[in-house]
């Protein structure tokens, strides 16, 4: 190929988009999308440990239980037949 003046056109002058360009296109989704992950990484880590506190024993109710097991155990309290 040759350009109006008669001398040859190299290949990347014929390129309409620059390699530049195209590598600044292609990298900044793949930045973003690094970005994002960490972003979403760090929320289930969040709620990770916000469930866990949930479920921890501090949280929860104390139940009292009696110590009237030995009543029902006792050998005077069946009755006989």
């Amino acid at each position: 190929m040759t350009a109006m003046s008669g001398s040859p056109v190299s290949a990347s002058r014929i390129s309409l988009v620059s390699p530049s360009l195209l590598v600044s296109l292609t990298a900044t989704p793949w930045l973003s999308a690094i970005v994002g992950f960490k972003a979403a990484g760090d929320l289930l880590e969040r709620l990770g440990v916000a469930s866990e506190e949930v479920f921890r024993g501090d949280r929860l109710p104390v139940l009292h239980f009696s110590d009237r097991h030995e009543d029902i155990d006792a050998p005077g309290n069946r009755s006989e037949s």
